[in-house]
């Protein structure tokens, strides 16, 4: 009984992956009526309906749609689980989500080194500006900034961020700012948050002026972006003052592509965390991971 269940289950699974009953005969070598006979004895088991039979398409149901979920994330931790015990000497990948910009400037660099170290372990990057979905996306951990809920994972810091203007050097020359910091008022913002809302926009920077009790024109001569990065670009291309996230920046700031030319750095009120099911903390491959990433925060010493 329990053997024919998971026959009828699996098929039902390459069926909903590909909401078709032709695709899935040809996945499991079988006719499209076989396929649509064992959906149909699951369907008579389970006492509700998978699929809407639509013309020329299939449609789950909500039930199917609940089923499938349900059905994936238990096959993916069987396949975790396989592996582990098959390749603990961490053999696989490691599938990671994380935000473009972090993953460009900040880990990017690193990684080699950790390539080094387990050179049987790949690295799969799933970048995402907002939040992933460890069942459907198949993540094994993600890596977020700022975030302020995420229920059912287990969340452990990474590392703090930091807050300071930062421009090009013929910026700040042109401005006179390292000799006269007032007239930072005089500068064209570089405004940047991942939000649609356009208050949002301003933030980092009211963060900084509140903390440093200096009163700017943040509303008056700027460039606003819905993305980090685009930001950054604008600030290495001259055409203005970025609130720069320390962690983002470090390395542009030690090679002079960038300077800070008015104080002080202050903490951002927000830090990157690390995410993932608490079930697989112990997975080696993980483990492996997270440990490395730990390793690499000794590096981002504060700023000045």
């Amino acid at each position: 009984m329990l053997q024919n269940k998971l026959t009828l289950l699996s098929t039902f699974e390459v069926a909903a992956r590909h909401l078709s009953f032709k695709l899935a005969a040809d996945e499991l070598c079988l006719t499209p009526s076989a396929i649509s006979h064992r959906i149909q004895q699951l369907e008579k088991q389970l006492g509700f309906r998978l699929f809407l039979r639509m013309t020329r398409k299939l449609v789950l149901t909500e039930d199917g749609s609940r089923l499938l979920r349900t059905l994936a994330k238990s096959l993916r931790r069987i396949d975790d689980e396989i592996e582990d015990i098959r390749d603990n000497d961490l053999r696989g990948t490691l599938t990671l989500g994380i935000a473009p910009i972090l993953g460009q400037l900040w880990l990017m660099p690193r990684l080699p080194d950790f390539q080094q170290r387990w050179p049987s372990l790949n690295v799969m990057l799933r970048v995402r500006a907002g939040l992933v979905n460890f069942d459907e996306e198949q993540i094994d951990l993600a890596i977020y900034y700022g975030a302020t809920h995420y229920p059912g994972l287990y969340r452990e810091l990474l590392f703090e961020e930091q807050l300071l203007p930062v421009c090009t050097p013929a910026y700040a020359a042109q401005l006179g700012l390292a000799e006269n910091p007032v007239r930072l008022s005089e500068a064209c913002f570089l405004h940047a948050s991942e939000s649609t809302d356009v208050q949002n926009l301003f933030a980092e920077w009211r963060i900084w002026c509140d903390a440093s009790n200096t009163n700017l024109p943040l509303e008056g001569r700027y460039y606003g972006f819905n993305n980090y990065a685009l930001a950054l670009q604008a600030a290495l291309n001259g055409m203005g003052v970025l609130m720069g996230r320390h962690v983002l920046i470090k390395q542009l700031l030690e090679s002079g592509q960038l300077v800070s030319p008015c104080g002080p750095v202050v903490p951002a009120g927000r830090n990157y965390e690390l995410f993932y099911p608490e079930e697989n903390a112990q997975r080696p491959r993980l483990k492996a991971f997270t440990d490395w990433l730990k390793e690499q925060r000794r590096s981002l010493s504060p700023a000045a």
